[in-house]
């Protein structure tokens, strides 16, 4: 997957109330295979839902969006598994882990449906992380912190094009954001990946080629 193209896109449920002159709704907009965008907006303004169009959780809005030319409306079933395998990772605001489940046995569930990073590698994310101790303890026991961290590295288990991060430092110290950033910097770098990043207000430690409001 090579581009993500919006066209007079906007989410249903804000239709009424969405500025017609910000960098996202209502106009075309294009995010390229290798480049990095922030979308820095307050709560409200349609961050999350744009990343839930992106992955196929909902279908609530107006305009179109196309992956490579092709509408996002003609896929089926078995075309959405191969994109979210393949194409598009995505780490959630809440986390969506498995909290009975280890760390590992979190990161195994979607490392096992691609096979794509060796136990070396996923132990060496671990300690990059800062949580290698807790790699066989249950994610009910471990903070926010420490499970937002996990997420991430469980959204690097797959190839992808594009890493979608729906503010995914919330409950990290700026020593932690920074760590992250570089690890998640060099996946990007080997991997010619593109970036979309969304953000309260904060630029974290990424360079961007485009920083858009919502």
């Amino acid at each position: 997957m090579h581009t993500i193209e919006l066209n007079q896109v906007v989410p249903e449920p804000i239709a009424d109330i969405a500025a017609h002159d910000l960098a996202i709704w209502f106009i075309e907009r294009r995010f390229e295979r290798g480049q990095r965008y922030l979308i820095k907006s307050e709560s409200g303004k349609g961050k999350s839902s744009l990343f839930d169009f992106f992955y196929g959780r909902r279908t609530d809005f107006h305009g179109t969006i196309s992956f490579d030319g092709e509408s996002i409306q003609s896929l089926r079933i078995k075309d959405w598994t191969k994109i979210r395998q393949q194409h598009l990772s995505l780490v959630f605001q809440g986390f969506r882990l498995f909290p009975e489940l280890t760390v590992w046995e979190n990161l195994q569930l979607k490392n096992q449906l691609t096979h794509y990073l060796s136990a070396e590698k996923l132990n060496r994310l671990l300690e990059a992380v800062g949580i290698s101790e807790k790699r066989n303890t249950a994610l009910r026991w471990l903070s926010y912190g420490q499970q937002q961290r996990v997420a991430i590295v469980r959204s690097l288990c797959q190839p992808f094009d594009f890493l979608m991060l729906d503010e995914p430092f919330s409950h990290l110290d700026e020593l932690n954001q920074q760590t992250i950033c570089s690890l998640v910097s060099d996946e990007l770098r080997e991997r010619g990946a593109g970036l979309l990043l969304s953000s309260l207000g904060e630029d974290y430690f990424f360079e961007f080629d485009e920083k858009l409001a919502l």
